[in-house]
């Protein structure tokens, strides 16, 4: 009995010891694994298209549409090849094109260089006729913001604009003005547009006397024009916010959710960046048709 129980013993300890040596893990220095092509080439092609369309406001053309699955199956299809993806298109100068073309056609009814260069066209000859004098200042001064509005594009490209300038500059001239006519018009459209709600009956007030010319408080800060109106209502953390409602609900079709907003309105308010915001939710799973 004494030697079987020493038998099983040690048949015990060398099966011990096989099991060790079964399950290590072996790791070779440099071993680089090959790619992974799991994730279908349709998901990764309806990808490109739409970042395409969404950031530059064209589909691929040419190579561009080969060199992009180049990108995005280095690491298959992970956020780090989409982000050097959309990275890339970001950094084209497209991209300011079409977010100007975007906001004209969202805000401004669709209005474009053509129609901007012939209202102040329309208001230049009203300077020549000498019955509109009493009207002169009122004039250059639509004039003023009609060419501010004309060169926003080429000073976004300048880098001396950037996306809140832009929007800011977009509610801030005649076109705006006569899609929203009068003062509380105006005010509310702001409010719709930009942070997806109807102001209280306190804010559409303040608001109102401020834009009207008086002094008066909007969102905690002290104004009497519109100017001063447009400069704090666009630089309000509720602002960032609604440019996150609006990204979600116009590419992701959902309401973003409270954790969601604070940490992508913080992205976007950190650098003052729209392109920042923009990288992050076009590399986003969700977005990537990945679930």
């Amino acid at each position: 009995m004494r030697h079987l129980f020493y038998f099983l013993v040690i048949v015990f300890c060398i099966s011990s010891c096989k099991k060790e040596t079964v399950y290590r893990d072996v790791i070779i220095p440099g071993n680089v694994p090959p790619p992974d092509y799991s994730i279908d080439s349709a998901t990764i092609n309806i990808y490109v298209n739409k970042a395409y369309i969404n950031i530059i406001g064209r589909e691929p053309v040419g190579s561009e549409r080969t060199d992009a699955l180049v990108v995005l199956r280095q690491h298959n299809f992970s956020v780090a090849d989409r982000k050097q993806f959309v990275q890339a298109l970001l950094n084209r100068p497209e991209v300011n094109s079409n977010l100007v073309i975007l906001a004209r056609s969202e805000y401004l009814g669709n209005t474009d260089s053509f129609d901007i260069a012939q209202q102040i066209f329309v208001y230049q000859n009203g300077l020549t006729i000498p019955d509109y004098a009493p009207f002169y200042p009122l004039i250059r001064f639509e004039i003023t913001r009609l060419d501010t509005l004309q060169t926003t594009l080429q000073q976004m490209n300048a880098g001396t604009c950037n996306y809140r300038e832009m929007l800011r500059r977009t509610t801030n001239n005649y076109f705006y003005d006569q899609l929203n006519m009068g003062t509380e018009n105006f005010v509310v459209s702001t409010f719709q547009n930009f942070l997806f709600r109807y102001p209280t009956e306190y804010e559409l007030t303040n608001c109102k006397i401020m834009v009207e010319g008086q002094n008066s408080l909007a969102f905690l800060q002290t104004g009497k024009d519109k100017n001063d109106y447009l400069g704090i209502f666009f630089r309000t953390n509720d602002f960032y916010e609604g440019q996150v409602r609006y990204i979600y609900k116009k590419y992701l079709f959902r309401e973003p959710n409270s954790a969601e907003m604070a940490y992508y309105a913080g992205i976007y308010k950190a650098n003052e960046n729209y392109k920042d915001l923009q990288l992050e939710i076009f590399s986003l799973d969700e977005y990537a048709g990945i679930h």
